[in-house]
């Protein structure tokens, strides 16, 4: 136990000053130092018999399941309509198309890896086709592009993303049950799988049904501050349950159900006070225990026996988020600036890096496959957050001449 409390600390503080760094010169969220570590752990074999440890587990596994109910929890379900079905065909050209490429390369380049299904081929490139929304955020703030065509096409997409990530962690849980011959032990009856996701779906319903009411005694009580965050905990553990009850895949689908029940509950007098109490749990005290444990379980050895691995995933998935974007984009942004969404939409280290993780503890990707995703992610997200911010300096007037999102409505 004490060694675990030497490792978070450890953590902390090495999260502290390079996260200042990453924050500051490549505008990369400073929860990543924490995989940066793990990687380091991995390769000098520190701290082995701590990452292992059941306690520690629990705190990774937490910080990954309050990570998927942040995902429900920010999901603004009513908002999605005002985006248009330009930026629903670009999600889904854009993605599909950087999914598709990537998951035939898989299957016919690296079989094994996928046990010879093209059906994880899929779901391990749709995993790895997410945007990181969240790192080009600050970037767009920076140079006053949130309001522009530009901005608005790359949230939307990186927003509309998120459901994808979403349906993609509903299928883990039923590739068992398509999959015989992967022989995966300890998947339970099929039927007690389904009953539990109807059972998610229905709970849901009622809570989201019942939430203006809920909503209602929350504002007359407003003065007791401590109801909404003790809400937000009983409903995050108490979907966790209602989810992991039949299978630990399951606990994952219902966090994210768990954060949008929450977020349909909560009044929206004093929201941000509400939002903060969840960041910080999410992003300051948890996340760093499971991206420390992502970059724990990565092996070296087998990023140097498979280069050609890392390569190909770089390669591909940069070249059919580019194309996806040039080919949807050029008369609307022009040739250039189309090419820099494609750049833009390239960012990594998404929830995508959760759909993995579940893949590798399910026994549906090797440990190799895992280590070179979680590499090309490392290799190819700095280089695009420094290219990218150069890039933008240089357009930024040309980008910045269509800002007004109704006109950018009307010409979709």
């Amino acid at each position: 136990m004490d060694y675990v409390f030497l490792l978070i600390a450890v953590t902390f503080a090495f999260s502290l000053g390079l996260g200042f760094l990453l924050e500051k010169y490549l505008r990369m969220p400073w929860m990543f130092s924490a995989l940066f570590l793990g990687i380091i752990f991995s390769s000098l074999s520190v701290f082995q018999l701590t990452l292992h440890d059941s306690t520690f587990n629990v705190l990774s596994t937490m910080g990954m399941l309050f990570l998927l109910f942040m995902i429900g929890f920010n999901l603004e379900i009513g908002q999605m309509k005002r985006f248009g079905s330009h930026i629903l065909k670009g999600a889904i050209l854009i993605v599909g198309l950087e999914a598709a490429v990537v998951g035939a390369l898989l299957f016919f380049l690296f079989p094994a890896q996928i046990g010879y299904s093209p059906l994880v081929a899929i779901v391990v490139a749709l995993s790895f086709a997410t945007v990181g929304e969240a790192v080009l955020l600050p970037i767009l703030a920076k140079f006053n592009l949130l309001k522009t065509r530009f901005g608005q096409l790359t949230l939307g997409i990186g927003t509309l993303d998120d459901i994808l990530e979403v349906l993609t962690l509903i299928m883990i849980p039923f590739l068992p049950i398509l999959l015989p011959t992967l022989n995966i032990q300890g998947f339970p009856d099929p039927v007690f799988v389904v009953l539990d996701l109807i059972g998610i779906f229905i709970v849901t319903g009622i809570l989201v049904k019942i939430a203006s009411k809920v909503k209602y005694h929350l504002i007359n009580n407003v003065h007791l501050s401590f109801i909404r965050p003790l809400l937000i905990m009983l409903i995050f553990f108490s979907f966790v349950v209602l989810g992991g009850f039949v299978f630990e895949s399951l606990a994952a689908i219902s966090a994210i159900f768990g954060g949008i029940v929450a977020r349909s509950l909560l009044p929206t007098e004093n929201f941000r006070s509400d939002e903060k109490v969840v960041n910080f749990l999410g992003y300051i005290v948890l996340s760093p225990m499971f991206f420390l444990s992502v970059g724990a379980s990565m092996s070296f050895e087998s990023i140097f026996v498979y280069p050609l691995l890392i390569i190909v995933i770089l390669v591909s998935t940069l070249g059919a988020k580019i194309a996806g974007s040039f080919m949807l984009f050029r008369k609307m942004l022009g040739r250039k600036h189309s090419l820099l969404l494609g750049l833009g939409l390239s960012v990594r280290f998404s929830t995508g890096l959760i759909v993995q993780y579940v893949l590798l503890l399910s026994g549906l990707i090797t440990l190799d496959l895992y280590s070179g995703l979680i590499a090309s992610a490392v290799v190819m997200t700095p280089i695009i957050l420094v290219v990218l911010p150069w890039a933008l300096c240089r357009e930024k007037d040309a980008l910045c001449s269509t800002s007004d999102p109704a006109e950018m409505e009307e010409q979709i």
